[in-house]
């Protein structure tokens, strides 16, 4: 009996909480995010699931030298949670990756989505172009909202 308590209660906590309405998000989902960073060329994608759960993929670019056993690689992936949130009338996509909580590359270079925060977050639909300072050295993005994965 305390077995299958203590069970529950550790699925309760390694599920995602999905706080807000996430119809916003509904375009996201089944579909890719891709982002470039206008400055340092690193682009990425982010999928989005209903579950809460994301993958994000960043491809750092051309490297000065062979990464070694630990890398740094020029293509890292992360998993983790999402939450949609208002906060002051605006909406943001919170991420937190996945434990263990290693540090990739994109993460040290401060890249999009690579990092346990809340971003800004204004809905978009499938085949939709944009502009935005969306990282927190406030530069340059392109995004593009694709079908499919």
């Amino acid at each position: 009996m305390v077995r299958a308590a203590l069970l529950v209660a550790l699925l309760a906590m390694a599920r995602p909480l999905l706080a807000g309405d996430l119809a916003a998000l509904h375009e996201y989902f089944e579909n890719t995010l891709i982002w470039h960073n206008q400055v340092t060329g690193a682009t990425g994608r982010l999928w989005l699931n209903q579950d809460g759960h994301y993958f994000a993929f960043y491809n750092l670019g051309p490297q000065i030298k062979p990464p070694d056993v630990n890398g740094p690689f020029q293509v890292e992936g992360r998993i983790g949670t999402f939450t949609l949130r208002t906060e002051r009338g605006a909406s943001l996509l919170c991420l937190w990756p996945a434990s263990p909580r290693l540090q990739l590359a994109a993460q040290i270079q401060h890249e999009l989505y690579s990092e346990p925060m809340c971003y800004d977050f204004v809905p978009h639909a499938v085949d939709d172009v944009w502009n935005e300072s969306a990282d927190p050295l406030h530069r340059s993005y392109k995004f593009w909202l694709v079908k499919g994965r």
